[in-house]
């Protein structure tokens, strides 16, 4: 959903504020209520934030973003070779993870702001994987001591047309590249001298090897007839002895060490 997405992990911010919204037990309520009701994502998921300003758009740009590149709502969905109804997935995977954060059945009445606040309300983590073969919501939880626990809302997609990924995790992807300027990235994290990590509230490193090339990769695997099977296309490492560790920038799909919180917009007078 953001603007740039160079990793097959996603957070960023509009995840961030979306996880702030929905951080509130009341506010978690009424969103659950408006998804049963079909009031469009897109007005639900905090687009007017106004910390958001950094992606150059306004709220209604980014809704037209999410209802035309992911719904395929007045425009053609940029997802590569793909056929179904995103909007239908994601509205239901929403409501599952909602109604479990709040330890309801599915189709339990929506709890009132009393019956939210007081009872339990799971934090929920939300989560981007592209480049998968289709559309595809995973609810996770994990349920801790005290009866506390943890709901994640995993979103996978496939490709998209105009944002692909890049093999190369550290920045610039290009030599030539001037040094990548970006306050909130590190490589590795330490590189920026954070806090404690006992302090950190939120992360997300990707570790691997820094780059990959597409070539012919030789297998030694047997088939169930014995014979060895052909080579095919596939990512061959251009370093197997070295791995890295990068602390993406939070517009690329990273977060920062303070959450990014869900800022309404000022009241008119």
């Amino acid at each position: 959903m953001s603007g740039f997405m160079p990793y097959v992990l996603d957070k960023g911010p509009y995840f961030e504020v979306i996880e702030s919204k929905l951080a509130d037990p009341a506010t978690r309520a009424h969103a659950l209520r408006d998804l049963r009701n079909n009031v469009p994502i897109a007005d639900l998921v905090g687009f007017d934030s106004t910390n958001l300003g950094a992606d150059n758009r306004t709220p209604d740009t980014r809704k037209q973003h999410l209802n035309a590149d992911w719904f395929g709502v007045g425009g053609p969905m940029f997802w590569l070779g793909y056929a179904g109804n995103p909007e239908l997935i994601l509205r239901n995977a929403m409501q599952r993870a909602i109604e479990m954060s709040f330890g309801l059945e599915h189709g339990d009445p929506v709890p009132t702001d009393t019956q939210a606040a007081s009872g339990r309300h799971w934090p929920i983590d939300l989560y981007w994987i592209c480049q998968g073969p289709w559309f595809q919501c995973w609810v996770l939880w994990r349920k801790a001591d005290q009866g506390q626990g943890h709901v994640t809302l995993l979103i996978t997609t496939p490709a998209a047309a105009g944002l692909p990924l890049t093999s190369k995790i550290t920045r610039p992807v290009d030599p030539l590249q001037a040094a990548y300027t970006a306050p909130d990235y590190a490589h590795p994290p330490e590189a920026l001298a954070p806090p404690p990590r006992a302090s950190l509230e939120t992360g997300v490193w990707v570790v691997g090897h820094e780059d990959y090339t597409r070539e012919l990769v030789p297998s030694t695997m047997h088939t169930k007839f014995g014979d060895i099977r052909l080579p095919v296309m596939g990512w061959s490492a251009i370093d197997p002895t070295s791995v890295e560790c990068v602390s993406p920038a939070e517009w690329e799909g990273g977060v920062l060490d303070v959450p990014r919180p869900y800022q309404p917009p000022s009241s008119p007078e």
